[in-house]
């Protein structure tokens, strides 16, 4: 029963303790949503960010093994605010678990990031992690 006492006072006590600070957890306060789309880009192509009136847009193509076990996902989206920057990082997913009764396919698939961030933004960092290990990004500067 210690134990259990323990561990409520623990979570209770780390959850008081961010309360004041959640404007620096990665995350939190951004709205930001993605989507998958038919591609428009190749898969080779660095992902593609626009910047209009503190909305951020990323689009790009990603290759994944498997259409019934894989897929795209948003894996970290984090605005910093001291610097100004938006870092997010889209990734092709393996959802494979423990079955092995995924097909064996390559899979192309677009996918549009939309992040809202406000006024304050002087740089964007997207990158993108495919199936193979491959990584593409790109970076804008001087956005303020």
């Amino acid at each position: 029963m210690e134990r259990r006492a323990f561990l409520a006072t623990a979570a209770t006590g780390g959850f008081v303790a961010t309360a004041g600070c959640l404007e620096r957890l990665p995350g939190v306060g951004l709205d930001a949503s993605l989507e998958t789309t038919d591609p428009e880009l190749r898969p080779q192509d660095p992902p593609d960010v626009t910047v209009d009136d503190g909305v951020v847009t990323v689009r790009g193509t990603l290759e994944y093994g498997s259409s019934s076990c894989g897929g795209v996902e948003l894996a970290h989206a984090d605005y910093e605010d001291s610097q100004a920057r938006l870092d997010v990082l889209v990734v092709a997913a393996d959802d494979s678990g423990w079955t092995s009764a995924c097909t064996d396919d390559l899979v192309e698939e677009g996918y549009r990031l939309e992040a809202t961030v406000g006024d304050e933004l002087r740089r964007v960092a997207a990158t993108e992690h495919h199936a193979f290990g491959e990584t593409y990004s790109t970076t804008v500067d001087g956005l303020d």
